[in-house]
């Protein structure tokens, strides 16, 4: 019997941290020369209280599925943007069973419960129609090889 699909705030599953720095530090940060210590940084605000950043992971059971960041600022060009859905990753494993999907539908209500009014997120411009396709507007095409994407929560 497979066990179900959780999602979890961080501060929740702490045991996951390890799994879900490696992810994001090979994704992004790894090719930019950053220091894995780094990702850890970054996940580690996520165990405080604060509003900001939060991080949700995906997982069955024991096994570490996935997980997209809520934070502040995921660009500083554009500080009038805020939030962001960031850092949304899954294990190369487990893609294409939308557990993306569903990663940034428990993203959009966390921003909703926190009196959000929307959310912003970039990503590769092969994504756009993936975005569409959950709702998300491009209000910004091809920014130096992204698209910026928009979602009203209201």
């Amino acid at each position: 019997m497979q066990e179900t699909l959780t999602i979890s705030d961080l501060a929740e599953v702490p045991q996951f941290l390890e799994a879900a720095a490696k992810g994001m530090w090979q994704e992004w940060w790894e090719e930019e020369g950053h220091p894995i210590e780094d990702v850890y940084d970054e996940l580690q605000k996520s165990l405080s209280p604060e509003a900001l950043p939060k991080t949700l992971i995906a997982h069955q059971g024991d096994e570490f599925l996935g997980m997209v960041m809520l934070v502040q600022s995921d660009m500083s060009k554009r500080p009038q943007y805020t939030p962001w859905l960031a850092s949304l990753w899954i294990s190369p494993d487990h893609r294409r069973r939308g557990i993306g999907a569903q990663l940034t539908k428990e993203l959009e209500t966390l921003a909703t419960e926190q009196e959000y009014p929307h959310l912003y997120l970039f990503a590769k411009l092969s994504l756009r129609r993936y975005y569409e396709g959950l709702g998300w507007q491009c209000i910004e095409a091809d920014v130096r090889g992204v698209d910026i994407f928009h979602k009203d929560l209201r």
